[in-house]
């Protein structure tokens, strides 16, 4: 009776678990299946299957020219993060000043405060410097979006990097620029390549922010939002399954990204 009564715990939470998982996939599971129907509007469980809202999503021009937007934007704002993000989190590992706590915590704020404030913030600064409807806004925005985790991945691998492979070099008579992109850089390569992945996807991904700030051009979130408010479309659909396709693939290979790099500064296989 008491093995049995300690076992509760951990089968309600496995329950409890299960659950979530459930319910967060559920949507997947309903959304995939109606992007190959054969019919004039969404219906589930399709009658029929066909790949006619795939090729629709290919060939409008409107998903098109989302579709690139949100390509370019997310390619931008991933640059900018990464680079800003490792250049950062080097610092905050390397050095020792006063007041570092907080700028940390200010580095982190974006995934801290709700979208829709952070949203609205940028808003009110691009509509003052008149960049509302501007892709470089959005990209900047993306970029403030992605640093957290850009710092906080590259953070993490740095804490488990050997510095006494950095001041051998510091010795040996490199400078600081050549120890980063000769010693470091090469260690922490697939920490950072992680970093980009999940930035991109963060970027990618986004709707609140660019709601806010692009105006009248809309990204691949923002017309399938859009879509769905004032018509429903198979093809929003098919666009759906794959914004989760492609998401959910570059999520996993930035999560075995990230995991290499920590097992590579272990130096276990």
């Amino acid at each position: 009776m008491t093995g049995a009564f300690r076992r509760w715990p951990g089968l309600l939470m496995s329950a409890y678990f299960a659950l979530v998982v459930f319910f967060l996939l559920f949507p997947i599971l309903i959304v995939i299946p109606i992007s190959f129907v054969d019919a004039q509007f969404l219906t589930f469980p399709p009658e029929s299957y066909s790949l006619r809202w795939y090729r629709r999503y290919f060939t409008d021009p409107d998903f098109v020219d989302a579709t690139l937007l949100s390509l370019w934007v997310a390619f931008a704002a991933t640059a900018v993060a990464t680079v800003c993000g490792t250049l950062g989190a080097l610092v905050l590992t390397r050095t020792r000043f006063s007041g570092k706590g907080a700028i940390y915590s200010l580095l982190l704020s974006p995934i801290i405060v709700p979208g829709i404030i952070f949203g609205l913030g940028l808003y009110v600064f691009f509509a003052e410097l008149d960049l509302l409807g501007d892709s470089l806004a959005l990209v900047m925005a993306h970029a403030c979006l992605g640093l957290p985790f850009s710092i906080l991945i590259v953070s993490a691998t740095l804490e488990h990097f050997d510095v006494t492979l950095e001041r051998a070099a510091r010795v040996s008579g490199a400078g600081p620029i050549r120890t980063f992109f000769h010693v470091t850089l090469p260690a922490i390569r697939p920490a950072v390549f992680a970093a980009a992945v999940f930035g991109f996807f963060i970027s990618f991904d986004d709707l609140v922010l660019a709601l806010f700030v692009m105006g009248r051009q809309y990204t691949l979130p923002v017309r399938i939002w859009q879509d769905l408010r004032f018509e429903i479309d198979p093809t929003v659909a098919a666009a759906a399954s794959l914004l989760i396709l492609l998401t959910s693939i570059g999520i996993a290979a930035g999560g075995m990204l990230q995991l290499k790099a920590r097992k590579r500064l272990e130096g276990t296989p």
